[in-house]
């Protein structure tokens, strides 16, 4: 999966094109970054999801490699796949994890923190509506660019449980729909943008497509003006 999806999306970026990546879930994150380096020498990466993804390999409940993309893009592991990718892929400054909700459980389970890599610490839903969702936002962007082209991911676990239920990891204390476009609007207003991707959406929860109408409804609205 990491081949292929790398070489698709230097491809589309090599081309021109703004990929829009749709996965099962962000195991996809290394290979769209490591594309993106391919392509363009290196991305930041904004990393909307509701946990820290910061297990290794050793320390995941689940050992689940979804439990794992920021610990491998940041180049602390697991090491096998830090090396294929090349890792690390992002710098300290080029890192913004917004919406993580989940440190307590990180530390219970032996997780590394962003801080103790050289990181900068999380965004709580707490931490951006205390900000400003839009100015949360708004500066996120303005710091990512100031490196140059940066991704956008959006797990849907960064959203409430009780606002989108389609995700396998439910959990509470999230951020709404309208907050996370009022967040996602002003970090794809960018020509810094270099691609966006989502993943966790599971369609066996979505019965009726409300979720999925959601969804495409958010992207509609953030991606047009691209």
């Amino acid at each position: 999966m990491t081949d292929v999806v790398r070489r698709h999306v230097h491809q589309l970026l090599t081309a021109g094109h703004l990929p829009l990546v749709i996965g099962g879930c962000c195991t996809l994150v290394p290979a769209v970054l490591a594309g993106a380096r391919d392509a363009l020498g290196g991305t930041g990466l904004a990393y909307l999801d509701g946990h820290l993804d910061l297990y290794d390999g050793r320390t995941s409940p689940t050992g689940e490699p979804a439990d794992m993309p920021i610990s491998v893009v940041t180049g602390h592991g697991p090491v096998d796949w830090v090396d294929l990718v090349g890792g690390p892929l992002v710098t300290p400054d080029r890192l913004q994890l917004l919406g993580p909700r989940d440190r307590a459980e990180a530390i219970e389970y032996g997780s590394v923190l962003p801080e103790q890599l050289g990181y900068r610490p999380e965004s709580t839903p707490d931490d951006l509506q205390k900000q400003g969702i839009t100015e949360a936002g708004a500066a996120a962007r303005e710091a990512l660019a100031r490196g140059g082209p940066y991704w956008v991911h959006l797990d849907v676990d960064v959203l409430d449980q009780r606002a989108f239920p389609a995700t396998d990891y439910l959990m509470p204390d999230g951020l709404r729909l309208a907050e996370l476009r009022e967040l996602m609007r002003p970090l794809t207003a960018s020509d810094a943008l270099a691609g966006v991707s989502v993943g966790c959406y599971n369609a066996t929860k979505d019965p009726d497509g409300s979720c999925a109408t959601a969804l495409v409804d958010l992207f509609a609205d953030v991606l047009r003006p691209r």
